[in-house]
């Protein structure tokens, strides 16, 4: 056919051309390439439907005859391109039809080359594909709701969101707005996109009453009778969906204003019907969240401010710089009360105990306080040492009168454990020295307070031992590297390698990682620590790498001091570069921890790691204190399921937890690794949930190089 097309005259050409286009079910245009605009010289009957003009009509128009004011120039620029360069092309683009109704236009274009060689017409196939991009928009929608969801939670944040990028998006140029129901039934906007709350607030749409009957599939139209001072809004009808929730209870109404008059058609209807599960789910997350919160930060047993809410408070002020002093308070007789009447009796000491304390408290400018554990209640105070005295014998006090429960007035002492907490030292640590002096005097009878002393304290002595030998340590290069493998959980076949540091002292003897690691952090001695590891493994990976040997990747424990260290990016490449080991054989895993709190930062440090070739993962993860706000902004190309949730993966709870987070891995492209596989119940229960990568003592204890070296060698 292609040779009898080329063999054919302009005239003929034409003519073969119309009547190939009549046979076409969607939609066909000839276009004119000789003439500098491009005009349509005939069209079949189903591009008349499809634009809504008569075929008659449609002669000598463009293209761009069918743009509006939603159409993208850019896009009508490049399809002009390709019509003057004769070329080929298929592209979506926003026209609108003879009513100004608007629609997607998927179009294909072949130029037709005739007897002379020329290109002379250009047969164009157009499709109205709307209902397509209106659900790719809401999709890309979705993505970003839960985006902002992650980000910040507020209910008014994304519901403003969703108004305007529907806005921006759909077809129509139109206004939208989201009312939300009130307890008292009243219609309330908290989103309005770019049309005012105010002028949203003065539109009657819709009448609520506790007998109002809703149809979850209706979309509820309303001409508009604006006053004057709304007529520069060109508002003329309002298209309302109802929103509904699982249990089928309203929530509230989207609403669509509409510039002009256009009738509700079908591609309308089933975008406002997958719109609305959209905003449902939203405002149910919302609040989800916002319920919580409400668990997250307060202590149910008692009402009071739990531990975390007093964490990450005083979290806020060490960051400011504010240091002053943390109380431990436990009554005395707290133990005895529970044993004779019950934890509930407990509960009830701890928040009479409150409520004596709260007036004084109040009276402070700077004192925050949560429950601390069953028996405690931890306060942290900004008071000078001569106040401070005061505060405590004030605390003290609260004990004089004797407390009512159980029916009976008991008489109360208090034991009181006092630390100081300032940026020398992580808040852990404080709140760990304060717990130890409430040790020291619960040994004491009667009302005792207890400041921490470091020279009595037998884990501090040992703290100390460590912090003087790991000096020593350090510079003689004590430390050693045995390597755990991990293992393909499908195949069997080894992985790679976790890298640990091990330490025996010849004062000390063999030190756990435990301790050594979190002296070196607080002594400020981890950078030295990682690099020695480090440098050991690349001469490892070096020593291989030129014999030409089985080589996998070894993963390298990163501290979060030093991860954040402005330098150590640099250190790290410039370390990795004398060694001359290619990217792919080291990976940085660095350990979830209450200090990995800067996202930004931890994103800027990971990204540019990666761009040297470098992958990531997260250690020991579900542990520390904010994991799913951070995970999907930290480009991670691994989570480590810590070992406490693989050693109770038998139980059921657990095991869906766990399962959630291979999911959780799977879903953001990332390797999901469990640690610590001990038993063979636990490889099975993890290949079946789909786990890759295990490691543990199941396979293979940490090892030492040489070791290492035997066993790469044996796989062939």
């Amino acid at each position: 056919m292609f040779d009898k097309i080329k063999s054919l005259t302009k005239e003929k050409l034409f003519r073969f051309l119309c009547s190939i286009s009549d046979q076409y079910q969607t939609g066909v245009a000839m276009i004119n390439l000789e003439h500098p605009d491009y005009p349509i010289v005939y069209t079949n009957k189903a591009f008349s439907i499809l634009t809504g003009y008569e075929e008659h009509e449609l002669i000598g128009k463009t293209i761009s005859s069918f743009n509006g004011i939603k159409t993208d120039a850019e896009i009508d620029m490049e399809i002009r391109y390709h019509f003057s360069t004769k070329s080929p092309f298929e592209l979506n683009i926003l026209h609108y039809q003879k009513d100004g109704s608007a629609f997607w236009n998927s179009i294909t274009c072949q130029p037709i080359q005739g007897d002379d060689g020329e290109r002379t017409f250009a047969i164009v196939h157009c499709k109205d594909i709307t209902e397509q991009m209106l659900s790719k928009m809401l999709s890309k929608l979705e993505h970003e709701v839960y985006l902002e969801l992650e980000k910040s939670g507020e209910l008014n944040t994304i519901l403003q969101l969703i108004t305007e990028k529907v806005e921006k998006y759909y077809i129509r140029d139109i206004y939208c707005a989201i009312h939300v129901l009130q307890p008292d039934y009243q219609l309330k906007a908290l989103a309005s996109g770019s049309l005012p709350l105010a002028v949203i607030d003065s539109i009657n749409d819709i009448e609520i009453s506790t007998v109002t009957a809703y149809n979850q599939s209706a979309v509820y139209i309303k001409n508009l009778a604006l006053s004057d001072s709304f007529k520069k809004y060109n508002l003329t009808s309002c298209w309302s969906k109802p929103i509904f929730n699982k249990e089928k209870q309203l929530l509230g109404y989207f609403s669509i204003y509409i510039k002009d008059y256009f009738e509700l058609k079908s591609a309308d209807l089933e975008f406002l019907k997958k719109l609305s599960p959209i905003i449902a789910l939203s405002m149910k997350y919302v609040e989800q969240q916002q319920e919580l919160k409400q668990l997250a930060y307060i202590d149910m047993s008692t009402g009071i401010p739990n531990f975390n809410y007093f964490h990450n408070t005083l979290t806020q002020w060490v960051e400011k710089n504010i240091e002053g002093s943390i109380l431990l308070i436990q009554p005395s007789e707290y133990s005895s009360i529970v044993d004779l009447y019950g934890r509930k009796i407990g509960d009830e000491l701890i928040r009479q105990l409150i409520n004596r304390i709260e007036p004084f408290i109040n009276n402070k400018n700077q004192v925050i306080y949560g429950r601390f554990s069953n028996s405690s209640f931890i306060l942290a105070v900004t008071l000078p040492e001569y106040e401070l005295d005061q505060f405590i014998s004030q605390l003290l006090q609260v004990t004089a009168a004797p407390i009512p429960i159980a029916n009976r007035e008991i008489f109360i002492t208090l034991k009181i454990g006092i630390s100081p907490f300032d940026n020398t030292m992580s808040i852990d640590e404080s709140v760990r020295r304060a717990d130890t002096a409430l040790t020291k005097a619960r040994y004491q009878k009667g009302a005792v307070v207890s400041f921490f002393e470091a020279e009595t304290d037998g884990e501090i002595q040992r703290e100390l031992d460590i912090l003087n030998q790991l000096r020593f340590g350090i510079q003689n290069e004590e430390f050693t590297v045995h390597l755990q493998p991990k293992v393909n959980l499908m195949t069997a076949e080894i992985e790679g390698f976790e890298a640990l540091a091990r330490w025996y002292s010849p004062v000390l003897g063999n030190v756990s990682p435990a301790e050594f690691i979190k002296v070196a952090e607080q002594a400020g001695k981890i950078r030295e620590l990682d690099n020695i590891i480090l440098k050991k493994v690349l001469q490892f990976q070096n020593e291989r790498q030129m014999k030409g040997l089985k080589m996998v990747p070894i993963a390298v424990n990163i501290s979060p001091v030093h991860f954040y260290h402005e330098s150590f990016v640099n250190d790290f490449i410039t370390l990795v570069n004398q060694y001359n080991v290619s990217s792919q054989f080291i990976k940085i895993e660095v350990t979830e921890s209450v200090e990995l709190f800067d996202f930004q930062k931890a994103k800027e440090i990971l990204l540019e790691l990666k761009q040297f070739g470098y992958e990531s993962s997260i250690d020991d993860f579900g542990v520390g204190f904010s994991s799913l706000s951070y995970l999907q902004q930290l480009p991670f190309s691994e989570i480590k399921i810590d070992r406490s949730f693989i050693n109770d993966i038998n139980d059921s709870g657990m095991y869906a937890v766990v399962q959630t987070i291979v999911q959780l891995a799977s879903n953001l492209n990332m390797h999901a690794v469990a640690e610590g596989i001990e038993t063979l119940e636990q490889f099975v229960l993890l290949q079946k949930m789909g786990c890759r990568t295990g490691q543990g003592y199941y396979f293979h204890k940490p090892m030492s190089f040489e070791d290492a070296k035997k066993l790469l060698n044996s796989i062939k």
